[in-house]
């Protein structure tokens, strides 16, 4: 290809056009044009036919490096203006200095469809003959040297074959110190010979330049050859040079170590080490060279001085900083260094220099003083426990900021009052205590621990764990205590004690209520307890009548005063208003009676019972609301805590049970006196009637023993995160405003996971009472089975976390269907979550849905899981009330699940199958009748 362009007559050139990022380059251009291809025909009508003879190679380079200055100006704004216009453009060029041609020169822009880089694609074409005239030559004759090098700094001589001087430009005039008519005419008198470059010295005025002198030859349009000498100064060049090696030798004979790396590079290689530096360190020169430094700290990467020296490196900025070294033969040295950045003209990091200095020595001896004293006061006093450091008078050397914040007082306080001791213990007794563990401390000389009470200085007390020490210090006894705070501890052990405490009554409270019968001491039971639990000034049940109006049939209160027993309440305003409440919102609370966004007449009502405070707890079984269990404060108000209202809600519960059980047992005395009077005659009857009597009774042992496994299981499952609820929300109320809302949002999680338990146990207790006591109602809806299906799924997977793959297949099962979607739901949703719960993180659990081909066609669902599975002896007993097989382990659950499931299909009509294998997996099949939607 290169062969046939040399041989067009046309000159060709194309360019690449390259993007400028910095402004501040040559001519201020956007862009760079950089010569890709040329031909011989381009070269020739450039540089002159000479030139064709030498070797030339464009390829590379920009025309700023090739082309004469005038012929790239020109070049720069034609290819702007094709470059704006897309557009071909032609433009006439003038090279009056070397061929004295007159070229037509096309540009044309042309875009590279792959990588959208911009090309010019230039010809020239020798139109010297055909566009200037005779007088446009003689013109351009007289102008062609100054036209071009008067602009510029370096000097310009033009001499011709026979050595004289023909033309100067102003550069030179300075540079010879005489106008132009002075030198041109007159020999050049140096010799010179085209292509050469030397070094010349010019005395000017008494004053001598030094110059760099390059020659050239140039041919004019009557064929004559001309030499141009271009002088150049290059006085304050030399001067930097000499300059350069005077600081060169400086840094050499420099006792500290210097270092000059190369920032250009990754990881910062060493271009240049002194003397001293091979010194110091025992590395030559030539072995660090083009290393980066990190080999002097050795396996020492995580110095506080090498992390300021990375960020100051980073942000390319001066540091200063101490580090730990290590010699060629591995003896450590401490190394003082400082380093600086050093930027190029255009602001650019090109190298840094750093400055070491040797002060292993400085940093031993200092070492050496603060190896005792320093370093036990810097450890004691920047703990945040207490620490004290005193001696026998009572003096504090050390009295830390821990001890400052535990005591209020400073060390000056302490000091000041003379024995500290009566600011911590102002009662005498507790006073004498300490000054007692002060004088065995002295006696044995053993370390001391206990567990006492301090005063701040605000008057309030802390508990506190002191340990004191004897010890010598520069000749003197010395004591050296420490004090942990364990305030919030004893406050937390205090109140799970209290919990605790108040689990066992609560339990013992229940205990009574279920083996009493009689109504009128299981209410009495139930008052007297929660008032001596909950110190309270009253607790009382007050019964509804039909009319909505009500009396308090029981009470428990403090102060005989207070009495309120037999009082009935026929208030309009207060059964309009708070009937249909109690109904919506069974537990009610109010701090302070006087403050509370109630009603005026709810309000004098409160008022005229002298209560300040209440605890109001519905007491309904089914949709019945038989009572209210109350707890008043009269005295004072008072701000409810959680358990309080929770001991009374379960109290509330209890008694609505022990009604129920009070009336069945009262009713089924009542069927034995009528049965007793009727033997004679009704002997088919009674048959009949001791069998449904048989049945309750079984019924009502089913509900007794489903009711003691809830106690007891409530009693189990709800301690738990009764407790984890309230150490979460103790450390949020106490020390919430020093946590991270990080801290803060897992103390709120964790509140959140154990409520959603503890309700989802409630709530499956709901779902097993009602349909024990076969109070519901089946209610048809048509659903979408698949839409319906997916839904559960996604709610499943998020309980598990999203770590298992359910996969769902609709066979061949209906669009639609009629179900009773409570129960269908609690089928689905329940046997899924036993699938993921009880399965293996990252294992499938398969879900498929079909239509039988039985006679009356029935919905089929089945569910495959590869878990742990159930062992033989517990699939018999899976589906009674709290039952868990014995291979769950630490997997949390409350035993209701399969009896959820068994009680909701047996109301749907359905069947269950149940095939597992232990640690292989489970399978379940239901089938349920199923009605077309």
């Amino acid at each position: 290809m290169q062969n046939i362009l040399d041989h067009i007559q046309c000159g060709i050139f194309v360019l690449t056009v390259e993007s400028n990022p910095d402004q501040s380059t040559i001519s201020n251009l956007e862009f760079t044009l950089r010569f890709e291809t040329t031909n011989l025909a381009f070269v020739h009508l450039v540089f002159g036919e000479r030139i064709v003879d030498q070797t030339v190679n464009l390829i590379g380079l920009t025309v700023h490096e090739c082309l004469p200055l005038e012929f790239v100006n020109s070049l720069n704004t034609h290819i702007n203006q094709c470059l704006r216009s897309q557009q071909k453009v032609e433009y006439e060029a003038h090279l009056d200095l070397i061929t004295n041609r007159v070229l037509l020169i096309s540009l044309s822009l042309k875009t590279d469809n792959n990588d959208h880089t911009q090309k010019i694609i230039g010809t020239c074409q020798d139109i010297t003959n055909l566009s200037r005239s005779k007088t446009h030559v003689r013109y351009a004759n007289d102008q062609k040297f100054g036209h071009l090098v008067n602009s510029v700094s370096d000097a310009f001589v033009v001499v011709d074959h026979e050595g004289i001087v023909r033309y100067v430009n102003r550069a030179a005039e300075e540079m010879f110190g005489c106008k132009s008519e002075d030198i041109i005419g007159e020999s050049f008198g140096l010799p010179i010979v085209a292509g050469e470059s030397t070094d010349i010295d010019i005395l000017n005025q008494g004053k001598t330049t030094s110059a760099e002198m390059r020659v050239s030859e140039t041919i004019d349009e009557d064929r004559r050859v001309y030499v141009v000498a271009s002088l150049r100064d290059v006085s304050e060049r030399n001067r930097v040079e000499e300059s350069l090696k005077l600081r060169e030798r400086a840094i050499a004979a420099s006792s500290n170590g210097i270092v000059i790396t190369d920032a250009t590079q990754p990881d910062n290689p060493m271009i240049y080490v002194n003397p001293s530096f091979e010194r110091i360190t025992g590395y030559s020169a030539a072995e660090v060279i083009g290393r980066d430094c990190k080999f002097l700290q050795g396996g020492d990467r995580n110095q506080i001085g090498l992390l300021d020296l990375r960020q100051a490196i980073k942000e390319q900025r001066e540091c200063h900083a101490v580090l730990l070294n290590y010699r060629k033969d591995g003896t450590p040295f401490w190394n003082d260094l400082y380093i600086a950045p050093v930027f190029n003209d255009h602001g650019d990091l090109t190298n840094y220099i750093g400055i070491q200095t040797d002060i292993t020595e400085q940093v031993k001896s200092t070492q050496r003083l603060l190896e005792s004293e320093e370093r036990l006061r810097t450890v004691l006093t920047s703990i945040k426990e207490g620490i004290t450091f005193s001696d026998d008078s009572g003096y504090f050397s050390i009295f830390n900021a821990g001890m400052e914040n535990l005591t209020g007082y400073t060390i000056a306080e302490a000091n000041a009052s003379h024995d500290f001791t009566n600011f911590l213990y102002p009662d005498r007794s507790e006073h004498d205590k300490a000054l007692q563990r002060l004088q065995q401390l002295q006696e044995t000389g053993r370390a001391t621990t206990v567990e006492t009470r301090i005063c701040h200085k605000d008057g309030t007390f802390k508990d506190v764990l002191v340990s004191t020490r004897i010890m010598l210090y520069k000749g003197k006894r010395m004591y050296l205590s420490s004090y942990y705070d364990i305030t919030e501890r004893k406050r937390v052990e205090t109140q799970l004690r209290y919990q605790s405490e108040r689990e066992r009554l609560l339990n013992a409270i229940l205990l009574k209520i279920q083996r009493e019968l009689n109504l009128e001491q299981i209410l009495a039971i139930t008052v007297k307890e929660a008032q001596e639990l909950l110190r309270i000034d009253r607790v009382a049940i007050y019964q509804f009548n039909q009319d909505w109006s009500g009396t308090f049939v029981v009470e428990a209160v403090n102060d005989s005063s207070l009495s309120i027993l037999g009082k009935t309440i026929n208030d309009p305003c207060f059964n309009q208003e708070n009937i249909q409440k109690y109904y919506k919102q069974p537990i009610s609370s109010i701090n302070d009676v006087e403050n509370a966004e109630i009603s005026p007449c709810h309000k004098d009502l409160l008022q005229q019972f002298q209560v300040k405070a209440n605890i109001v707890v519905t007491i309904s079984f089914g949709d019945t609301l038989w009572g209210l269990l109350i707890a008043h404060q009269c005295l004072e108000t008072r701000l409810w805590e959680e358990f309080e209202i929770d001991l009374l809600r379960q109290l509330a519960n209890h008694v609505a049970i022990a009604i129920q059980q009070v009336k069945l047992f009262e009713r089924v005395q009542d069927l034995n006196k009528n049965l007793e009077c009727q033997v004679a005659e009704r002997t088919q009857q009674l048959e009949q009637s001791l069998s449904q009597l048989e049945r309750a009774l079984l019924k009502e042992k089913e509900l007794n023993e489903l009711k003691s496994q809830f106690i007891s299981r409530a009693s189990h499952e709800f301690r738990t995160p009764l407790a984890t609820i309230q150490t979460a929300s103790d450390l949020l109320r106490n020390y919430g405003h020093k946590m991270s809302n990080e801290k803060k949002l897992e103390r709120i999680d964790k509140i959140q996971r154990e409520v959603k338990g503890m309700t989802s146990l409630l709530e499956e207790v709901l779902v097993i009472g009602k349909t024990e006591s076969g109070k519901f109602e089946l209610r048809g809806e048509t659903i979408n089975l698949e839409a319906f299906c997916l839904e559960i799924i996604e709610q499943a997977k998020l309980l598990g976390n999203g770590k298992h793959h359910v996969i769902f297949k609709n066979i061949n099962a209906p669009t639609n269907i009629v179900i009773d979607t409570k129960f269908f739901k609690q089928i689905i949703s329940n046997l899924l979550s036993n699938a993921i719960k009880y399965s293996p993180n990252s294992t499938e659990v398969n879900f498929t849905i079909s239509q039988t081909s039985d006679r009356v066609p029935k919905l089929l669902l089945e569910f495959q899981d590869y878990g742990i599975g159930i062992p033989e002896i517990d699939q018999e007993k899976v589906f009674e009330h709290f039952y868990r097989a014995h291979n769950v382990g630490m997997i949390a659950g409350t035993g209701l699940g399969m009896a959820i499931i068994k009680n909701s299909i047996d109301i749907l009509g359905g069947t269950v199958q149940l095939t597992s294998v232990e640690n292989k997996g489970t399978t379940v099949r239901v089938k349920l009748p199923i009605s077309m939607g």
